[in-house]
């Protein structure tokens, strides 16, 4: 896993411990941003989980959004 990639993801996971909730969607997400740091491994669940978060939460929470985004770029420029 890239730098870049890894430390957008780690700013995603803090995002999401800040913003809480009880929202399944968001606690998806940070599941699949957990596993996939824990791993060291881009995995597609976690993709599936930021397009979906990002349509969602777009509105109600511009940062997260602009983090996901980030995410996926960063994924999307390795290939994934």
């Amino acid at each position: 896993m890239s730098d870049k990639l890894k430390q957008a993801l780690e700013e995603l996971q803090d995002e999401l411990k800040q913003i809480g909730g009880d929202d399944p969607k968001l606690q998806r997400l940070a599941g699949h941003v957990h596993d996939t740091l824990k791993e060291s491994a881009e995995d597609i669940p976690l993709l599936d989980s930021l397009r979906d978060a990002a349509e969602t939460f777009e509105v109600r929470h511009p940062q997260l959004t602009a983090m996901i985004n980030n995410v996926m770029s960063s994924l999307s420029n390795i290939g994934i």
